[in-house]
């Protein structure tokens, strides 16, 4: 599976229950795990152990789970539990009738909280049958491996530039998504309006968001 060292394979049920029970969650989350997973498996284990190499300066192990959802759905509330509850940086291969999804958030130790970790945006792949679902290791330790394996996932969402860190290209390509989203909202507005001010006011909003985001594409070029 995911054309992964036959080293790397753990293979542990995981009950549900474990994310839920005995945590303060809402009924709500309570309801999303039981009305949207089947199963949780630990399939495998990424560590200096079983794909010697080093460990890094902030990942330790990744791991990969296997979920296995009753409708192609999954609510990313569900998945950031999880990802919280477990001290490892976790990659989830989100599967339903023989096709899969892989998942994968930039997750980094959360300040005053031990044990627990901060999970940014979740990047995610097409949706493929789960035998063509395919990552490739490459790196020295593991959070070369790790950030190989995001980029991997989020192909074209994210764009990093050679010796930029993985966090400061995140951040840029988010704020270029969420510019590009804006500048989308307005012109929308614009071709709405009939107010000749409001038209005026409504492009120069929008040549502002279009300054801010060349700016942001010149600092790659």
């Amino acid at each position: 599976m995911l054309n992964l060292p036959d080293n790397t394979v753990f293979n542990r049920r995981i009950p549900k229950q474990k994310f839920y029970q005995n945590l303060p969650v809402s009924s709500k989350i309570v309801k999303l795990f039981t009305d949207q997973i089947d199963s949780i498996h630990w399939t495998h284990k990424l560590a200096p152990d079983t794909i010697n190499v080093d460990v890094g300066p902030t990942v330790s192990e990744i791991q990969i789970l296997k979920i296995q959802l009753k409708s192609n759905v999954l609510d990313e509330h569900v998945a950031t539990l999880i990802d919280r509850e477990i001290p490892y940086h976790l990659v989830f291969l989100v599967c339903y009738q023989g096709y899969g999804q892989l998942w994968i958030a930039y997750k980094e130790a959360a300040r005053n909280r031990e044990a627990k970790f901060k999970v940014d945006r979740y990047y995610k792949s097409d949706w493929k049958p789960i035998d063509e679902l395919n990552l490739t290791l490459e790196g020295l330790n593991l959070d070369q491996v790790y950030e190989s394996i995001l980029l991997q996932i989020a192909g074209d969402q994210v764009a990093k530039d050679e010796g930029e860190e993985l966090k400061t290209a995140l951040d840029r390509s988010q704020e270029v998504e969420r510019l590009k989203k804006a500048m989308a909202r307005l012109e929308k507005r614009m071709l709405r309006e009939r107010q000749y001010n409001i038209q005026v006011e409504l492009h120069g909003e929008l040549r502002k968001l279009k300054k801010e985001l060349s700016r942001l594409e010149e600092r790659r070029a």
